[in-house]
């Protein structure tokens, strides 16, 4: 139990000041006493600040602390080398300096990681933060005085935000919890029960630690470097097991950091299904590298949908495109085949060629084509139901009457095909 209450923030000479109020009865009897620097009431409350605002840095509005809960374990907070540098009599009040000292559990394998050495030299406000060895040092400044009224401790601290940066930044980056073997990921992967959470350990651990300049985990494919991010995640409960569903998006990047945006050049998916058995977490299905998308980019919007018997959750995302006045949206779904996430269908949702038209007879034999989908209920126990396409606009300047097109399941060809009479046969973009 915390016997605390956050005063408002302060800032002062460029850094976060805090403060914090702690009836001294918790720790020492309430009193006229003035408090010393080296009272434990003091530097307990000092360490309280320090842990509160690291969590504050690292559940970010969420208010959820079971990242933070897990990443505390592995380090351990002090005060020491305390010097009384004022003290005022006539209010009762002393002004301290000391060194914030963390201990950090797997320090020699963070101090390898690659994305530890990028912050190092591109984050400048981390470099009053001493990180030469197991424990992490920053010099602060901290106050301490009673409240006139209930003789209450009021601490202030001033100089720790260096630290909690680093510690949130590196925790958020994958690089504070021990190291799996690359492409294993945590047993209780799943047991928060918070899939951003669960999606962002996961990838650390097939993508290797996030990038922290970037924002996001880089992976190279086909020689060219792809910034992926979590674009989609969800746990359902299945059975009575959590399932996590992920997907990243991945962004092509030219080798000074700036986006691709080339037609030709498609974004990178990540498909991931994690299964809970026993407590415990496996894949049921991944792929890592799935290409769809165009100008460099994946599609960003995804949502899942069932597409069959027996839970047989997927995915449906989006895109669009115009090449010389033909433009499109295409709609990619994804969706397990025996353990590895594949795509199951590529269809054209939308379609307008008027952009390549000079003139008015041109206009007049052009097409607008604009569908929506939905899954079919029957057969209820078929791995795959169908879907059904309605279809509304022109083609070829003649107007469609609406009409429902059934796309099956082929599952020779492992995807769903088009009828012969389908609208937009012969229709790309």
């Amino acid at each position: 139990m915390k016997y605390f209450d956050f005063l408002i923030p302060k800032l002062r000479a460029l850094q976060y000041l805090s403060a914090i109020v702690l009836c001294a009865a918790a720790i020492v009897a309430c009193g006229n006493t003035q408090p010393s620097c080296i009272d434990a009431s003091a530097t307990t409350l000092v360490k309280q600040i320090v842990e509160e605002s690291l969590q504050k840095e690292i559940s970010g509005t969420s208010n959820d602390t079971v990242f933070f809960d897990r990443i505390g374990k592995g380090i351990q907070i002090a005060v020491k080398n305390i010097r009384t540098s004022k003290k005022d009599d006539t209010i009762g009040k002393v002004t301290c300096d000391a060194s914030l000292e963390v201990t950090v559990e797997n320090a020699g394998e963070i101090a390898r990681d690659p994305a530890f050495k990028s912050l190092q030299n591109t984050e400048h406000r981390f470099a009053s933060v001493e990180t030469g060895g197991p424990v992490w040092k920053a010099d602060i400044q901290y106050t301490a005085q009673k409240t006139e009224d209930t003789k209450n401790l009021v601490v202030e601290l001033s100089g720790h935000m260096p630290m909690v940066h680093l510690l949130s930044a590196l925790s958020q980056a994958g690089v504070m919890e021990p190291k799996l073997p690359l492409g294993q990921i945590p047993a209780d992967l799943l047991a928060s029960g918070n899939a951003r959470e669960a999606a962002a350990r996961m990838m650390n651990q097939i993508y290797g630690a996030q990038d922290p300049r970037h924002g996001c985990w880089m992976l190279t494919f086909e020689e060219t470097p792809f910034c992926m991010k979590i674009a989609q995640s969800e746990i359902k409960v299945l059975a009575g097991e959590r399932h996590l569903y992920a997907i990243a998006t991945g962004q092509g990047i030219d080798q000074n950091g700036e986006t691709i945006t080339t037609h030709a050049l498609q974004g990178l998916v990540g498909a991931f299904i994690v299964g809970e058995k026993n407590g415990r977490s496996a894949f049921v299905a991944q792929s890592t590298r799935i290409q769809a998308g165009t100008m460099g980019a994946a599609p960003h919007e995804w949502t899942m949908m069932k597409l069959g018997a027996n839970d047989n959750w997927g995915w449906q995302g989006q895109y669009s495109d115009c090449h010389q006045g033909y433009c499109g949206s295409r709609m990619i779904i994804l969706a397990n085949r025996a353990g590895t996430v594949g795509e199951v269908g590529n269809l054209p949702t939308e379609y307008d060629d008027t952009g390549a038209c000079s003139d008015d007879a041109c206009t007049e034999k052009s097409s607008t084509l604009r569908s929506t989908v939905t899954v079919g209920k029957l057969p209820g126990n078929s791995e795959f139901f169908d879907l059904l396409v309605t279809v509304a606009g022109t083609s070829d300047g003649e107007m469609l009457k609406e009409k429902v097109w059934t796309l099956q399941f082929n599952s020779e060809k492992h995807a769903y095909v088009a009828p012969s009479d389908w609208p937009f046969a012969d229709r790309d973009f």
